[in-house]
């Protein structure tokens, strides 16, 4: 009910002419919903159920029991999507969070498009493959930030999902976030010297991105229309 509730408000801010921005700088549809009226509603998800599940599953991480803010937004899959205003899927990334919930909407009848998780960014194995998580209506997933995902292309239908950025403003000045975030991950051998040395085998192909590893080329030629971005956090 939740799922059918949220897609409904959805639907109806995008069939008014009002404004709306990209929800990130990877995905092209979706609105940012903290704009319309359900920031209440994020900042209730983060208090009483992200920020209690990462300070139990993420209780290792500096930022376990200092979630305070989200950036959340809704983002939309489509089967046709460079008709349709949408995307089929989306390139490899890390998230500007210290941990994500992805919620999927719906709707009902689409197929494919997985979420691909792989390596921890600053790893020797970020660019390895780890897991697909299928998506189903009302099924979430939370994971670090920092774990390099994308989602596989939609063979059939559309796909609407809640992500929700959870960030730590405490952690967010520390030393330790800065200089993990100016780092850049190591490189695979034979591929362009990166601080933190090389990784320790060849990534796994599903695993790299053309919009930020400067290696790509590497290992396979760019997708048409597709070319090298500067390196930064992703979508969802």
């Amino acid at each position: 009910r939740f799922c059918e509730l949220l897609l409904a408000e959805v639907d109806a801010y995008e069939a008014t002419p009002l404004p709306r921005r990209r929800p990130n700088t990877m995905n092209r549809g979706g609105l940012i919903v903290n704009e319309i009226g359900l920031e209440p509603l994020m900042d209730l998800l983060l208090r009483r159920l992200i920020a209690p599940l990462a300070a139990h599953l993420y209780f290792a991480e500096p930022f376990a029991a200092s979630l305070d803010h989200h950036h959340s937004f809704v983002v939309a899959y489509r089967h046709r999507g460079d008709e349709c205003g949408g995307d089929r899927g989306l390139d490899m990334h890390h998230d500007a969070s210290e941990a994500t919930l992805n919620v999927c909407l719906g709707r009902e009848g689409f197929t494919g498009g997985g979420l691909r998780f792989c390596g921890r960014f600053g790893g020797e194995a970020h660019r390895r493959n780890v897991a697909v998580a299928d998506h189903a209506v009302g099924r979430a997933t939370l994971h670090l930030g920092r774990q390099r995902h994308g989602a596989d292309d939609i063979v059939t239908g559309e796909r609407y999902n809640l992500i929700l950025w959870n960030k730590s403003s405490h952690h967010r000045l520390s030393k330790d976030f800065l200089a993990k975030y100016r780092s850049r991950p190591p490189a695979a051998p034979g591929g362009e010297a990166a601080s933190g040395g090389e990784e320790a085998a060849p990534p796994d192909l599903a695993c790299l991105s053309y919009t930020h590893d400067g290696d790509y080329e590497n290992y396979k030629p760019y997708p048409p229309g597709k070319k090298p971005k500067p390196r930064g956090p992703g979508g969802g």
